[in-house]
């Protein structure tokens, strides 16, 4: 299935979820403190390679409910902030004036960034759950090194893909996906993407194995200087109890 189809199909949903999406961030209320507190989306090892972003130039891709965003713009960054989703970004556009940050937001597919010029970033960071939606990991990466200064600082933090491969159950941890099979999973959902049910919204995953992620990062010109995994609860809208299973694959890297 051609990449176009797949990613205008999610774009498509992510529209039509993007007032439940803010929803969900306004009852967890993150987004209000993280531009002053960013250990709350940054554990303290990530944060150590954001030490002096004062003053630099950063893009964050796939920026969702942009708390990431927030947090470092709050540590003084200049951040540009890139999703495909518009309405998402006219949510965080909105916060953004509630907490007087100056934030750039900007409308785009993750693998074609086709408006912003060659090496304009010093560091670009991307995670969450991004991957699961795009069709071409390597085009994605590739992108982001392009946009990124020579020396500079490409991180990825994304959901572990060891969460991606179990069947839905509320009490037992039993393999519904081949940890191998990158899809694209086709589904019919409605407008709800953290407690999604049937509905008339087709919605495609992709799921990426750690080591294609590194692979595609090493692709894409950057050295890997860093690789960890963190967190071991779960969260309500998991399918499945993962009490133990990493939450986060991080890989830090550098362009050359």
């Amino acid at each position: 299935m051609k990449k176009d189809t797949v990613h205008l199909a999610n774009k498509t949903r992510w529209e039509a979820a993007a007032d439940n999406w803010a929803a969900a961030a306004d009852s967890r209320g993150k987004w209000k403190k993280c531009h002053e507190e960013p250990s709350i989306v940054f554990i303290d090892k990530t944060l150590e390679y954001l030490k002096g972003i004062e003053g630099k130039n950063i893009a964050v891709l796939g920026s969702g409910d942009n708390e990431v965003v927030f947090a470092l713009a709050g540590m003084g960054a200049n951040v540009t902030s890139i999703d495909i989703s518009q309405g998402q970004l006219d949510h965080a556009a909105k916060r953004a004036m509630q907490l007087d940050l100056e934030v750039k937001f900007v409308q785009h597919d993750v693998t074609d960034l086709q408006s912003i010029r060659n090496e304009q970033f010093d560091l670009v960071y991307t995670g969450g759950h991004v991957a699961v939606w795009v069709a071409d990991l390597e085009k994605y990466y590739h992108e982001a090194s392009r946009i990124l200064k020579p020396g500079g600082l490409f991180i990825v933090e994304e959901y572990h893909p060891f969460r991606r491969v179990w069947k839905a159950s509320a009490s037992k941890l039993e393999v519904g996906y081949d940890y191998f099979d990158k899809g694209p999973f086709k589904f019919y959902y409605n407008d709800n993407v953290l407690y999604p049910k049937k509905g008339e919204l087709p919605s495609f995953e992709f799921h990426w194995t750690i080591s294609d992620f590194c692979t595609a990062v090493l692709k894409s010109g950057c050295n890997i200087l860093d690789l960890y995994e963190y967190g071991n609860t779960y969260e309500s809208w998991e399918v499945a109890p993962m009490k133990g299973l990493p939450e986060i694959l991080t890989i830090i890297s550098r362009k050359k």
